[in-house]
């Protein structure tokens, strides 16, 4: 059996278009509308820890997953992210994809196979600087999500798939206070969703950096994410109520 959501071509196009243009679109205005513009790229390591519930038709799974289990089970990932910023105006770009491989059963063992999830996670916010240590952030997350399982057994083979994506409008604010010249302590919490997207998303990130040269840092923090999405009806519903949260360490680099 195979079934898939999220197949619209131009609906999918149009998500990707939205994310492509608050990338590379307003980043560049900005840049052209401020002074003394600097860029910053992140290259970081997340221990996530999963819990919630994922729903496909009438059907939900509960899953919880240690920091141990996600690297048990992780067969590839991508985390980073790129901000830039003038006097005023500025933008943070943070990707993260992850690609999971676990073990799976079905009929009370009589089947048995992998199952698969692949989540991508762009969020893409706008700044602007309120004070020396406060910033405004408005943008939008986009969220791709796909499932395969692929299960055998001595008289048949079941093989599932199913995807989704979406956008979430998001507003938040960053809080940096400074604490010495080569300590620095970041604080963000963005919201949104609203119905949108997800009925309702929540981020909340918070690290410290320790500079030891002109260009490059080393970050040691931790990162709460809590997606509550759910589409559709009967056998098309699809349910996504997860909290994705864990610590990070991260080589910051300025260029």
């Amino acid at each position: 059996m195979s079934t898939s959501r999220g197949a619209n071509i131009g609906g999918a196009s149009y998500r990707v278009l939205m994310v492509a243009v608050l990338t590379f679109f307003l980043g560049p205005l900005a840049l052209a509308e401020e002074r003394g513009w600097s860029n910053q790229g992140l290259i970081y390591l997340l221990g996530p820890t999963l819990d919630g519930t994922t729903g496909i038709g009438p059907f939900d799974t509960q899953m919880e997953m240690t920091t141990s289990d996600v690297f048990d089970a992780l067969d590839g990932a991508f985390l980073g992210m790129y901000r830039g910023e003038g006097e005023r105006w500025g933008i943070l770009v943070d990707v993260v994809h992850m690609d999971l491989k676990v073990d799976g059963s079905g009929d009370r063992g009589a089947l048995a196979g992998e199952v698969g999830v692949t989540q991508t996670t762009a969020i893409t916010s706008v700044t602007w600087r309120v004070s020396p240590t406060f910033q405004l952030m408005g943008g939008a997350l986009y969220n791709d999500i796909s499932a395969r399982v692929s299960l055998t057994g001595p008289f048949e083979t079941r093989q599932q798939r199913t995807s989704e994506d979406w956008i979430d409008p998001i507003v938040g604010f960053l809080w940096e206070p400074p604490i010495s010249d080569s300590w620095t302590f970041t604080g963000s919490m963005q919201v949104g969703g609203f119905g949108v997207g997800s009925d309702l998303v929540t981020i909340l990130t918070g690290s410290f950096s320790y500079r030891f040269n002109a260009w490059a840092s080393i970050d040691l923090g931790y990162r709460y994410l809590n997606f509550d999405y759910e589409d559709g009806d009967g056998l098309d519903r699809f349910k996504f109520d997860m909290k994705e949260h864990g610590p990070a360490l991260g080589f910051r680099f300025d260029f």
